[in-house]
C-alpha cells in the first residue's frame, strides 16, 4: 500500500466530488498522503471548496466515524487556513494530508532550490566536494516537502506529466485512467491491486 498516492488530473473539467471520494477511500485503505495536481492551479485556487467538499464526503462515507479522521489540505510546508478541524481530548484521530500542486511546484521548485544551492556554494564552496543526490534533497525540501509519491494515478488522455514534481516520481509507479468522472471505488481498489503487484527493481 503506498504511504503516498499522487492524482495528476489532467482534463478541462474537475469534479470536486469525485476527488473527494478517493480521498476518503485512500485514508480508509491506511494511504498517508495525497497530492492532488493539475498543470492550471485550478484545483488549488479553489482548495477551499474542495476542503468542503471533501468534510461531506467525510461525513457521508464515514458516518458515525468521521470525526476520526482530520483531512488537512497543506502547500508542501504549511496547511492552509481554511483547515478547520478541532483535536478533542481523549479522542483518537488521524491525520490525511492533502497537497494540492500545480506547474508553479514542479520545475519552479527546483530552480528556486538551485539558487539557494548557488548562493551556499558562493560563500562556502568546499559544499560541493562529494555532493551527491541526496544532498539536494535538503534544498528541495526546504522549498517543497512532500514526501515521494510510490504510485501516481494519471487521469486524462495525456501521456505526459505535465510538470508535476519530476524530482520526486524517480521510483513512482504510474497508472492511467481515461477519467476522474464517476470513478468508482473498484477501480480504485484495481488500481491499488495492479500496484501491489508490481516489483520495484530501483533501475536495476
Amino acid at each position: 500500500m503506498p504511504s503516498h498516492l499522487g492524482l495528476l488530473v489532467c482534463e478541462d473539467q474537475i469534479s470536486f466530488s469525485d476527488l473527494s471520494n478517493i480521498i476518503i477511500w485512500s485514508f480508509c485503505v491506511g494511504v498517508q498522503n495525497v497530492s492532488i495536481y493539475d498543470r492550471t492551479g485550478y484545483i488549488k485556487s479553489n482548495g477551499s471548496k474542495l476542503y468542503k467538499e471533501a468534510n461531506n464526503r467525510k461525513n457521508s462515507i464515514l458516518k458515525k466515524s468521521a470525526n476520526s479522521l482530520n483531512i488537512i489540505f497543506r502547500d508542501g510546508k504549511a496547511p492552509y487556513l481554511y483547515n478547520n478541524f478541532v483535536r478533542k481530548n481523549g479522542h483518537k484521530t488521524e491525520d490525511i494530508n492533502v497537497y494540492l500542486l500545480s506547474n508553479l511546484d514542479g520545475k519552479q521548485q527546483i530552480v528556486s532550490a538551485a539558487k539557494s544551492l548557488c548562493t551556499d556554494v558562493k560563500r562556502k564552496p568546499h559544499i560541493l566536494e562529494n555532493f551527491h543526490a541526496q544532498n539536494f534533497d535538503c534544498y528541495l525540501k526546504d522549498i517543497i516537502n512532500i514526501p515521494d509519491p510510490e504510485l501516481l494515478i494519471l487521469f486524462g488522455e495525456s501521456n505526459g506529466l505535465m510538470g508535476y514534481l519530476p524530482w520526486h516520481i524517480r521510483l513512482s509507479e504510474i497508472i492511467s485512467q481515461p477519467t476522474h468522472y464517476n470513478f468508482s471505488i473498484e477501480e480504485f481498489q484495481d488500481i491499488l491491486f495492479r500496484y501491489s503487484k508490481c516489483e520495484q527493481r530501483f533501475g536495476k
